[in-house]
């Protein structure tokens, strides 16, 4: 039988009788489905309508002559008040009475009340409802939701495991939704069970005792049930299963402690008696806390998959394993990069993944240059694919740490420029084993110049070679060609291709950062950021990389930085330009 359609087409009316009872509009019978029927009723029907419902909601009963259409309506539209008042015991004595009143209803009024406590998640509620109407075997579905009926051939369940399950509803939520961890749960939940009820009984108790005590005062101090009373009855048996579910909740936030998931279910229980809550501190809790510590490392460590579910719900979970890396650290580099890239891995989806790399970049600084540039280009690997691109430069620090002179750091960031512009990751690991390989300069020579200066003073080599030879004649003695440092100096003047700078050599300033250094000085030390960000991109950089990069070098000199920002220009110290001048 299908509860979401209503039936009532199988009886006969005699119009004649209708006719003798002006007072209730006739409307033909049809199935009603939901309150809009009454959009198909005549004016006359919906005017009577409104006179029965409000006459219903007073307490008193119109006699219908057997036009159940209007009951029926009135079934939905009380139905849909609840959306609005959610006042379960209201809508429970509403249903009542129509149940009572117009017979024809009954059956309809309990599956349907079910259904509409089920939408709003109030299942404990709707157990009640099934127990107190007897009304399980005619729910259709009801058994599917249950977790001993869902898990039972699954986990290989025997009957009382599995009935000790049904008591608990599915709990739905996204934890739970986890395959891996509703099993975990499942079966931890089971163990301290069991463990709870030995425990119980080396008190001479049981849990099921133990949980009947407090049903039997929560039903007597919150709901004032007397005992011995129907009411009484179906609220202990409500009550106890309601105790099952708060202790599977226990049971569930020690697995998403073991997890590392940082969400956790709320366990207090729903009542106000100070009485009843620590009756069931006492009796339960205590005896719980202790099972469940004892226990949890019973706990499966999650899998592959469920890692790469947990990381998407709890975007921060990374940082256990990452503590878990770096606390372990023993200066195997190669080990973390391959750590920290997994790790990545099962957080691909996470929307902080690239925090990851940043993080361990910083780390490994100081341990591996290289192996913090690799991470470097990884965690820009990963900001590429965010939605919004607004990657963290490497800070000042951690910057002279793997930095000895500009040319490092404008070798990294030209890699990381072209990452930028290619995206091709292959290309950017290989480029970084490059920026700490050592320059060799080449020095271009003038053959023309030399030649000119070799014949112009092989006279006196030929001089010098006399005098050597008279002073050691009786010596073997194999000479060279010896040239004059002055001469030298004058075959590199008319070459004229190395310049000669006004810096510190120590500094190492590249060309680009000498032009710098001398507009500040033509300045008189201090220059517009606006004409310096223009001056910047004419070199195809960025302006604070630029000022960074002589920050860094000059630091360790000055032990402070040189170029600083004052409204709206860039300044320089004076007595700290003189300090890096060439002496």
């Amino acid at each position: 039988m299908d509860n979401s359609v209503i039936d009532i087409s199988g009886e006969s009316y005699n119009l004649s009788n209708i006719s003798r009872n002006s007072n209730v509009p006739y409307w033909r019978h049809q199935q009603v489905y939901s309150f809009s029927e009454i959009n198909s009723a005549t004016n006359q029907q919906r005017v009577f309508y409104k006179t029965f419902k409000f006459n219903f909601l007073g307490g008193i009963y119109t006699d219908l002559d057997g036009n159940t259409n209007y009951a029926f309506v009135l079934l939905f539209d009380l139905l849909k008040e609840f959306d609005n008042h959610k006042n379960v015991a209201r809508l429970e004595r509403e249903l009542k009475e129509l149940k009572v009143n117009y017979p024809k209803t009954k059956t309809y009024c309990v599956s349907h009340f079910i259904k509409k406590l089920e939408e709003h998640n109030l299942r404990e509620e709707s157990e009640r409802i099934r127990r107190q109407e007897n009304y399980y075997d005619d729910y259709s579905g009801y058994d599917q939701q249950k977790l001993g009926f869902q898990f039972r051939a699954k986990l290989n369940l025997n009957d009382e495991d599995a009935a000790l399950l049904n008591k608990i509803w599915n709990p739905a939520n996204n934890f739970f939704n986890i395959e891996f961890c509703a099993i975990e749960i499942i079966k931890f939940y089971l163990s301290v069970i069991k463990r709870l009820d030995e425990r119980c009984k080396k008190d001479s108790s049981s849990l099921n005792e133990e949980l009947s005590k407090i049903a039997d005062t929560i039903a007597q101090k919150h709901y004032n049930y007397k005992p011995g009373s129907s009411n009484y009855k179906y609220s202990k048996d409500t009550v106890v299963g309601e105790l099952h579910s708060n202790i599977f909740k226990y049971c569930e936030n020690t697995v998403r402690d073991s997890f590392g998931h940082k969400r956790k279910l709320n366990t207090d229980l729903q009542y106000i008696s100070n009485t009843v809550k620590e009756e069931y501190e006492e009796r339960i809790i205590t005896r719980l806390n202790k099972v469940v510590q004892i226990y949890a490392p019973t706990i499966n460590d999650p899998d592959e998959s469920t890692d790469y579910e947990l990381n998407i719900q709890n975007t921060t979970r990374w940082k256990i394993k990452f503590d878990e890396f770096t606390n372990k650290f023993n200066k195997d580099s190669e080990k973390f990069i391959n750590q920290i890239i997994s790790l990545g891995v099962s957080n691909r989806d996470n929307p902080s993944v690239e925090n990851v790399f940043y993080d361990a970049s910083k780390f490994i600084a100081v341990h591996n240059k290289e192996a913090a540039l690799t991470l470097y280009v990884y965690y820009i690997h990963y900001y590429l694919k965010s939605v919004k691109f607004d990657h963290k430069p490497l800070g000042l620090a951690v910057q002279k740490t793997l930095f000895k002179n500009g040319d490092q750091f404008d070798d990294f960031q030209a890699v990381i420029n072209q990452f930028i512009q290619d995206k091709d990751l292959e290309k950017a690991l290989k480029a970084v084993q490059n920026v700490y390989t050592a320059r060799r300069k080449k020095i271009q020579l003038d053959r023309d110049a030399i030649q000119q200066v070799h014949e112009k003073h092989s006279g006196t080599v030929e001089l010098l070679n006399e005098y050597l030879r008279d002073e050691d004649e009786h010596e073997d003695l194999k000479t060279e060609l010896v040239i004059n440092p002055e001469l030298e100096k004058q075959v590199v003047s008319k070459n004229n291709s190395i310049d000669v700078s006004l810096y510190d050599s120590l500094l190492n300033f590249t060309k680009i950062q000498q032009d710098i250094l001398d507009s500040f000085s033509k300045a008189n030390f201090s220059v517009l950021q606006t004409d310096f960000e223009a001056f910047a991109k004419s070199k195809g950089m960025f302006k604070n990389q630029l000022i960074e990069s002589i920050n860094e070098i000059c630091y360790e000199t000055l032990d402070d930085v040189l170029i600083e920002e004052e409204d709206d220009f860039y300044i320089i110290n004076e007595n700290y330009y003189n300090r890096i001048l060439a002496k």
